[in-house]
């Protein structure tokens, strides 16, 4: 890979070497949340690159939480779990140390984040984060940093062995091949997420040698602790690094993300983004239409829904991205925009039977009930960011309206929305944002 991460084939990270160690004071961490911190320390980085300076002191990063949690190699997307990540991060106090440095920052002491936040906007939940000062500095132009390859240590599971491979990442370049030299203390609080002092030979049992096989099977290098002894004392630990010929770590839904943070089309400059604007649409979530449909296609469907919000004569189009889904969508084309009229020859025998009148309820109910059945089949083929965020939007309804239970709250929360109340008034709010006008009685 190349040294410069705007020319490496993977996403890659200039992470400060500052941060490559950290050593907790008071609580513990998780190893998701250590992996997710170093995307938002990457996602941060990309977006200072772009801006090309410090941002404002209020500024929040954010990006789509659960694309952060997939980058992060969580196999969950749960609000309630990711909350708990970003609450150790804004709750744990660390010192970071650069180990080995000759010149720039040795220690400092400040928490992860000074500031965390969800927000949800068309349908979609973002996360949003901001970072101490002097870190924020530090990211957009470190003075010493490591190369970080984000899809492999997202691969790594346990706390042992990302913090490890935090530290050895920084020297697979280097001519000596061997970390620095640091007593057994040392290296039992940067290898834990624990506090509590421990003994070497206790933590080397229970979690070093786990963590340097998961390394040598699992990333892009391979490691060897190596033993310094006063007798039968280890009085210093530090660990050889190679790097591989060849990367033999298993893909993972991670290595995926990753890939297609790199090769995902960004939407074209001119016609698509001229045509979405004043539609509150960001580019990650006009990419994968871009991936999708043909340029002219997506144009046409992004014309149609910036001209369908603007009219201020019908009901106000509350989520245009889902709305701009629905044109694109091929069940929603293939679809009759209107129910027609039963034939003459459908009603003839009815009409003898019955008064018009009844002949025309029961024709309406027909065609409410087909409609409804057909609302039905699309909502469960949206695309599941596209459907959470529909039952999100719901359920702050149903909260207005004093209708959210407990039960039906537990229900949104794991997507369900197949009982018969959450169906019927996904149904509505499905409806409402379609180009199909209601059917009157």
């Amino acid at each position: 890979m190349s040294d410069d991460p705007l020319t490496a084939s993977l996403p890659a990270l200039r992470k400060p070497n500052e941060v490559l160690v950290m050593i907790s004071k008071d609580k513990g961490m998780t190893a998701v949340a250590r992996k997710l911190y170093t995307v938002l320390l990457w996602e941060a980085q990309q977006q200072m690159r772009s801006l090309g300076r410090v941002p404002e002191a209020t500024h929040l990063f954010e990006m789509p939480l659960r694309r952060a949690l997939l980058l992060a190699g969580s196999s969950t997307e749960s609000r309630t779990l990711a909350q708990g990540y970003l609450r150790e991060m804004r709750k744990m106090a660390m010192t970071w140390e650069a180990p080995g440095t000759t010149n720039g920052p040795e220690w400092r002491d400040m928490a992860l984040l000074s500031q965390a936040a969800f927000e949800m906007r068309h349908g979609e939940r973002l996360v949003q984060w901001a970072f101490p000062p002097d870190l924020i500095k530090a990211l957009l132009d470190p003075k010493l940093w490591t190369l970080q390859d984000l899809p492999i240590l997202a691969r790594l599971e346990s706390y042992g062995a990302i913090a490890l491979y935090d530290i050895c990442s920084r020297y697979k370049n280097n001519p000596s091949g061997v970390t620095n030299r640091a007593s057994p203390a040392w290296w039992v609080s940067a290898l834990s997420s624990s506090p509590k002092k421990r003994e070497w030979r206790k933590v080397k049992n229970e979690s070093v040698l786990a963590a340097i096989a998961e390394i040598n099977e699992k990333s892009d290098i391979e490691v060897e602790l190596l033993e310094h002894r006063q007798g039968r004392a280890v009085t210093e630990v530090q660990f050889a690094v190679r790097k591989k010929r060849q990367d033999k770590g298993a893909s993972t839904a991670a290595d995926a993300a990753w890939a297609a943070v790199d090769t995902a089309p960004a939407p074209q400059p001119t016609r698509v983004r001229q045509a979405a604007e004043g539609l509150g649409l960001q580019d990650a979530q006009l990419a994968p239409l871009v991936a999708q449909y043909s340029e002219d296609r997506l144009v046409r469907a992004l014309l149609d829904t910036r001209a369908r919000v603007q009219r201020t004569d019908l009901s106000p189009v509350r989520s245009p991205l889902m709305y701009l889904m629905s044109l694109l969508d091929p069940r929603a084309a293939e679809a009759s925009p209107r129910v027609a009229e039963p034939a003459p020859a459908e009603r003839a025998p009815r009409e003898t039977a019955m008064p018009a009148q009844a002949v025309v309820v029961d024709a309406t109910e027909a065609a409410r009930r087909e409609r409804f059945d057909r609302a039905v089949a699309e909502i469960a083929h949206l695309p599941a960011p596209v459907r959470a965020g529909l039952l999100q939007v719901l359920s702050a309804q149903l909260k207005e309206k004093g209708l959210l239970t407990p039960s039906i709250a537990k229900r949104v929360r794991e997507g369900d929305w197949t009982s018969p109340l959450l169906k019927a008034e996904m149904v509505k709010l499905y409806l409402a944002q379609q180009p199909e006008p209601a059917i009157e009685p």
